[in-house]
């Protein structure tokens, strides 16, 4: 596979919706992160997806540790190697455990000392085997994580999903 399916957007030749977009982009963010080379061609649907990942790299209620998590387990469970490569560093830098990081990318839930990390770790692997657990298991989340970190945790799945597959289909490989 190659990286020339990535058709990325010239701000110069850019639509006015595509400017704006890129402008919310420079703001946020300070550049223009490679999935928005795929959304931008639909600018709409980049504006959205500028408040969702804007929102989900600033978390409220996640640390980044967490979110970290969300992310590595999210792109590991869809395969897509450049979003692995790039969050296992953001991870680790992060001060997710080298251990923890091996358990995700090794597919199995981690065994960590710190019951809060432990229980985003479990409610990770559950949304992305489909989300259908008991009711003692959702208890368990809301009276631990509360209703506001399964919504981030949601979100942040959700939005990594399509990168993971944007990133994929595209044919993006990591920088060695």
């Amino acid at each position: 596979m190659t990286n020339d399916r990535l058709e990325r957007i010239d701000a110069e030749r850019a639509s006015d919706a595509q400017k704006q977009v890129i402008a919310r982009l420079g703001e946020g963010r300070g550049r223009i992160p490679t999935p928005f080379n795929i959304w931008l061609h639909n600018p709409r649907l980049a504006e959205g997806m500028e408040i969702i990942g804007t929102h989900v790299d600033r978390s409220p209620v996640l640390s980044e540790a967490e979110s970290e998590v969300a992310i590595l387990a999210t792109a590991v469970f869809w395969n897509a190697p450049y979003v692995i490569a790039n969050h296992r560093r953001h991870a680790l830098k992060s001060g997710v455990p080298e251990p923890v990081v091996t358990a995700i990318l090794e597919k199995r839930r981690p065994d960590t000392d710190d019951d809060r990390f432990g229980l985003i770790c479990a409610a990770v692997c559950d949304l992305l085997a489909g989300g259908a657990i008991d009711d003692a298991r959702f208890a368990r989340y809301e009276t631990a994580l509360g209703r506001d970190v399964i919504a981030e945790l949601l979100v942040t799945v959700g939005y990594f999903t399509s990168i993971s597959l944007g990133m994929t289909l595209h044919a993006l490989r990591p920088k060695d």
